[in-house]
């Protein structure tokens, strides 16, 4: 990605155990970014969860927002965003662009689903994701895209929307998720497209041996009674689950597959 007369926001993480605690072992952001600490269980907190936060109202025209992440051998790390992430309107030619780099060495673990993308009329995004994993990593990682402010009528209203979410396992590309919505030059609603919903909304979940028939059974569990939503999973190589929704509200998708979320974790913690 072009980064060239951008307005440069830079986020960097990364994660070590000494003496047996885990803690970061760096941080480093630059305006609008900052990072708070939150639900820490105990001093050898194996847990550590961080809300990522941000005194910028959204995305702006020409932003550039670097993520560099890296969760160390045996660590764990999950990350909450503090609110939806707008992308406010362009003026024309504008473009804002996020590019975010993972790396999850053996035995480690990320837990990240960021509040939903809300695209205002006129904006332009492209966000580029590439994660490495070790084959003993876990990894849930999240996305939530919304048709634009649906309450205040601007529904697909947007220029063009792009992400592109590559996953590696020991540098083996098992994910490829690309997903544009250019609605001036293809109509969502037609077949093949969202086809009459406005949000779409995905979960990866890549833990080796994971059982894949009782994840199946969480995603029923949690979409029972959820009115307006169609969802499915698939698998990849190597036996990561992907888990695809559609619906009618940002907010409804967010929490199904944050609860989805929630009991992975609990089964996680439960075996640490």
């Amino acid at each position: 990605m072009d980064r060239t007369n951008k307005r440069l926001s830079e986020f960097k993480l990364s994660t070590e155990i000494v003496d047996g605690f885990h803690r970061l072992k760096d941080q480093y952001f630059t305006v609008p970014f900052g990072l708070l600490r939150f639900h820490k269980r105990s001093h050898n907190d194996p847990w550590q969860q961080y809300m990522m936060r941000s005194s910028s109202p959204g995305i702006l025209n020409n932003d550039f927002y670097d993520y560099q992440i890296s969760v160390a051998k045996d660590t764990t790390l999950g990350l909450e965003t503090q609110a939806y992430q707008r992308i406010y309107t362009m003026h024309d030619g504008g473009k804002a662009e996020q590019e975010v780099q993972i790396n999850v060495e053996e035995n480690g673990f990320l837990h990240f689903i960021p509040h939903p993308l809300v695209p205002h009329r006129n904006s332009n995004y492209e966000a580029k994701n590439t994660i490495h994993l070790k084959e003993s990593s876990k990894l849930i990682w999240g996305e939530v895209i919304t048709c634009g402010r649906k309450e205040h009528g601007e529904i697909f209203e947007f220029k063009k929307l792009l992400t592109h979410t590559e996953i590696f396992v020991e540098d083996q590309l098992i994910f490829n998720d690309k997903v544009l919505f250019e609605p001036a030059k293809l109509d969502v609603n037609s077949m093949g497209q969202l086809e009459g919903y406005t949000h779409q909304a995905t979960l990866f979940y890549y833990n080796k041996g994971a059982d894949l028939e009782a994840l199946y059974d969480m995603l029923l569990e949690f979409t029972e009674g959820e009115d307006n939503v169609e969802y499915g999973m698939s698998t990849t190589l190597l036996d990561a689950a992907v888990f695809r929704l559609v619906g009618q509200s940002g907010e409804q998708l967010y929490k199904i597959i944050k609860k989805i979320e929630a009991k992975i974790l609990k089964a996680e913690i439960e075996q640490y």
